[in-house]
């Protein structure tokens, strides 16, 4: 804010460098009467401390909702997908500053970029590829397959896997896919999916 002595960042991350820029010049300030400066003292006390914890601290707020029959969950009005294998049951979120993790006991399955905005959607296609072995059918006219086309991330390895599902089961349904048919690599996130994914 101009005039208010607040600094304006496009980022945490570009805060957090001038936060480390402060503290750096700090360490090389004299408090008044002292012959030595805060980094020096630091540097001779930091001995003395116990030493970090193994595990990071988890400053987010942990909620526990249940995931929706479109492998959804809801957290402040909000919609992230989860894996489908995850439908019917609940899973742990750490809702954080900036972005949103879902675990299944200790494990992460979904990390996602927080909405700051109720009702919007975040998606991930390949949280979506266990109802595509099953029913293959269920992407052709969504509009989450659009957006992603448009978007970039349903890609060449996404479009295999789904002609190998409609290839073995056909468009209309199926049982099962071929082991080596599921892409390897985790997909970008998508936006506000639509199709299959369009119930709220």
């Amino acid at each position: 804010m101009p005039g208010s002595g607040v600094s304006e960042v496009e980022s945490l991350a570009e805060l957090n460098e001038k936060l480390a820029a402060i503290d750096q010049a700090e360490d090389g300030r004299h408090v008044h009467g002292n012959n030595t400066s805060i980094g020096f003292d630091f540097a001779v006390e930091a001995e003395l401390l116990a030493p970090l914890p193994a595990d990071d601290f988890d400053c987010g707020i942990t909620l526990t909702p249940t995931v929706r029959r479109d492998s959804r969950i809801v957290v402040r009005q909000c919609y992230y997908s989860v894996p489908a294998r995850f439908i019917g049951g609940q899973v742990r979120v750490s809702l954080r500053a900036n972005e949103l993790v879902v675990f299944d006991r200790n494990q992460v399955v979904a990390r996602h970029p927080r909405l700051t905005r109720r009702y919007h959607y975040r998606d991930n296609l390949d949280h979506y590829l266990e109802i595509l072995l099953c029913k293959p059918d269920a992407l052709a006219g969504s509009t989450a397959l659009a957006q992603a086309r448009t978007d970039g991330s349903f890609t060449a390895t996404h479009d295999a896997f789904w002609a190998a599902a409609r290839a073995a089961h056909g468009d209309a349904k199926g049982t099962a896919a071929p082991a080596d048919t599921r892409p390897s690599g985790a997909g970008r996130h998508g936006r506000r999916a639509g199709g299959w994914l369009d119930e709220p």
